[in-house]
């Protein structure tokens, strides 16, 4: 079972903190009226949820569902974060889905790589698909996480100006964080059935995306990857609608308008800055792309200022 969650919208927590439990203590019974989030640090928890039991171990994360009874079953040493919390725009998507649901979460990444940084309209397009129980697969990601909890712990515990705001931002963080880690290992489990240039692609659009400012060749992109550029290109097409250099030439003017539009560089500094030598060939793509040339586009940001 997955939740899918409007991060725009931030929880709501009542309790946060970290616990440990030992014989004799076994969870009561209970159906909440919020939603509580555990993640186990040490030792092991024994719950019923719904007629169904789950053994959560070190590096689980699981989030019970306030529409049912749970309990626990058995006592046991265990050392773990909780969270209780509301949120208004969360809704479950059945186990049934999941092929849909892997389906949407590659879908998602590859969009995501290819979206407008400097763009409004990311916020109304952005969800987190939350597993209802997880494991860390990755250890890094399961410390990370546990340090923004800790943080919000704290900044629940001082109860100063807007606390419950900053305790709020530090559990989405985390939330974020841990379907970061889930996408990681689902993307990984999927390995055998996602074909090799998938994942290739990938790698390439977060290359283009952050060496943009450097010269990117064919002869480049073939040494980086390893792989034959024109076979690149067209999965490269197939995948994004787009050639490489064409997305590589999005990117850049992308970055250019953000240039012009926030510093006093002049259109020379900002060519170099964004990976072109040659002003003209700035001036030419600019225009080609935008339509009007990037002298033109200064001038009517110096209008609206």
């Amino acid at each position: 079972m997955f939740y899918c969650l409007n991060p725009n919208i931030l929880p709501k927590i009542r309790l946060i903190n970290f616990a440990i439990i030992d014989l004799p203590y076994v969870h009561k019974r209970r159906k909440a009226e919020e939603y509580i989030l555990y993640i186990i640090r040490k030792g092991s928890m024994y719950i019923i949820e719904n007629g169904k039991k789950y053994i959560l171990t070190e590096g689980d994360f699981f989030l019970l569902d306030p529409s049912y009874i749970h309990e626990g079953y058995k006592g046991a040493y265990c050392e773990y974060y909780y969270i209780h919390f509301q949120h208004f725009d969360i809704h479950k998507m059945e186990e049934y889905l999941k092929p849909s649901i892997t389906q949407e979460i590659l879908k998602n990444r590859n969009d995501l790589l290819q979206s407008n940084s400097f763009s409004y309209d990311i916020y109304e397009k952005d969800k987190l698909l939350i597993p209802k129980i997880y494991h860390f697969s990755n250890y890094n990601s399961f410390i990370t996480t546990s340090c923004l909890l800790n943080e919000a712990i704290e900044h629940n515990k001082n109860q100063i100006e807007n606390y419950k705001i900053l305790c709020s931002c530090k559990v989405l963080e985390a939330l974020i964080e841990i379907t970061r880690s889930f996408v990681f290992t689902e993307i990984e489990n999927l390995s055998s059935g996602v074909p090799k240039s998938y994942r290739k692609i990938q790698e390439l659009l977060k290359y283009l995306n952050t060496e943009y400012a450097n010269k990117i060749t064919s002869t480049t992109i073939e040494k980086q990857f390893s792989c034959n550029f024109d076979y690149m290109n067209r999965v490269f097409k197939k995948l994004t609608q787009k050639t490489i250099f064409t997305y590589l030439n999005t990117v850049r003017i992308d970055h250019a308008k953000e240039l012009i539009s926030t510093t006093s560089l002049k259109l020379a500094e900002i060519s170099v800055n964004v990976g072109f030598n040659d002003e003209y060939y700035f001036s030419k793509v600019f225009k080609k792309y935008t339509g009007i040339p990037p002298v033109v586009y200064a001038r009517g940001m110096l209008k609206n200022k």
